[in-house]
């Protein structure tokens, strides 16, 4: 089958190939009843994505087959360990060509890409494991949820702390009530810690383009602007509005996780900022986000209150009061009437009594799993995965909630998840999703 990929052809592709999706999920199943290896295609393969290519790849029942990244330095060095591989600049192209081929996708590309990539090969019946955050847009989190559920593909995101021993070993100590009924959570991060610029106006200007980086493939969904060297790609990205999501959208997923995963929560009642407003470009240098979740039985039955602070900033106050000798740079908090449970993915967890200080207390002994090889093996039925879609996309979606009430500084957004809106702020509501740029469209994502 011949796919046109210029300008509406790629809608056409994802809107209309019903006999492909057809053809390319049956191969997908008769190739894993078979016993054969997966077959693997890795979409970006620098930075975290030379990560979860490697990772994945270790997996004794997975072949890579085809590698795509719009930077062919990166390409041709992936390639090199993977010398069977096809490779492609452009994702579209890979799935004309592979889409029977093809059983399973890792998406690890900047998060404006996320969506689009992490759709068409739903679509196609591939099993899917996606970096964090799982989309760029609340409106994306609640479609790639919606259609992974009613999906029988195999999805997983990047949140690998999620099978660390720290986090298997302090959900156990949780368990055994060591808190009391929860009132108050604070998550915080070092990020962006100089990682990435944050709180800059958008760059004026242009430079020539890389000969090894097709520019306008990086751009994907995003509106076209101009290549500046060293300010977007490789890694830059992040702090920028059109592209990433900021130290929130970066870190959110690994340190909030444990939020509504020890307590059971799922849509915040409100949500506020303090601190400074974004640039019309970049997120700002520090944040403060407040949300109000109503009472599940892990907590206080009035609700809880869930507080993240980037740029450096951290509950400091709790630190005199519980005598915390160390906050760690990247943790969580879970207050409740007993005491203070000091919670980090790089960390052991710790138990702090008001005016007391630091408690010993039996840790559980909980061996890390892999979480990569996790995916894989769910993928042959073997097991199920632990951070699938269906949780992570609802994970993202408070994450990037925060990231749209940064823009309304020192306003509590009343959020109504049944209608998907801000009650009362119609300037909010439209921030939920994003225009793609014309011949970019995914039919499912509008």
């Amino acid at each position: 089958m011949t796919l046109d990929f210029t300008r509406r052809g790629f809608l056409r592709f994802t809107a209309t190939s019903a006999a492909l999706i057809a053809a390319s999920r049956a191969a997908t199943a008769k190739q894993l009843l078979g016993g054969g290896k997966l077959r693997h295609a890795q979409v970006g393969v620098g930075g975290m994505g030379a990560s979860d290519l490697g990772q994945i790849s270790s997996h004794p029942d997975l072949e890579v087959i085809a590698l795509c990244d719009v930077d062919a330095g990166r390409l041709a060095e992936a390639a090199k360990k993977h010398p069977g591989a096809k490779t492609y600049a452009d994702w579209r192209v890979m799935f004309q060509e592979l889409a029977t081929q093809i059983d399973s996708v890792c998406v690890s590309t900047p998060d404006h890409m996320h969506a689009p990539i992490t759709m068409t090969a739903m679509s196609l019946g591939k099993h899917v494991y996606c970096q964090k955050p799982l989309t760029h847009t609340v409106k994306e989190a609640r479609l790639i949820g919606a259609a992974a559920t009613k999906s029988r593909v195999i999805t997983q995101m990047g949140i690998q702390n999620h099978s660390g021993a720290n986090y298997l070993s302090t959900i156990e100590t949780f368990k055994a009530d060591i808190t009391g009924p929860v009132s108050d959570v604070h998550v915080w991060s070092d990020r962006p810690a100089g990682w990435w610029p944050q709180g800059e106006e958008r760059p004026e200007g242009s430079d020539p383009i890389p000969e090894n980086l097709s520019w306008d493939l990086w751009l994907g969904v995003a509106p076209d602007r101009p290549y500046k060297a060293k300010v977007y790609h490789a890694f830059a990205w992040r702090g920028r509005k059109d592209f990433g999501t900021g130290a929130q959208g970066d870190m959110a997923c690994h340190l909030m996780d444990p939020v509504p995963w020890f307590l059971g929560l799922k849509d915040p009642l409100t949500v506020k900022s303090v601190g400074p407003k974004p640039t019309g470009d970049c997120f700002p240098l520090w944040s403060r986000v407040s949300y109000r979740f109503p009472g599940t039985p892990k907590t206080n039955p009035k609700g809880v209150n869930v507080t993240w602070h980037d740029g450096g900033k951290n509950p400091a106050e709790l630190v005199k009061e519980y005598k915390i000798d160390n906050l760690y740079t990247n943790g969580s908090l879970f207050i409740g009437p007993k005491g203070a449970f000091l919670v980090s993915p790089y960390e052991p967890c710790r138990f702090f009594k008001k005016g007391v200080g630091e408690v010993e207390f039996e840790r559980a002994d909980v061996k890390a799993r892999n979480h990569w090889h996790e995916w894989v093996d769910a993928c042959f039925g073997r097991t199920d995965c632990t951070a699938p879609f269906d949780y992570s996309a609802q994970l993202t979606e408070v994450a990037l909630l925060g990231n749209i009430a940064l823009e309304f500084p020192n306003q509590e957004l009343a959020w109504n998840p049944k209608e998907m809106r801000f009650d009362g702020n119609a300037a909010a509501t439209k921030m939920l999703h994003k225009p793609y740029r014309e011949g970019w469209e995914v039919p499912r994502l509008k």
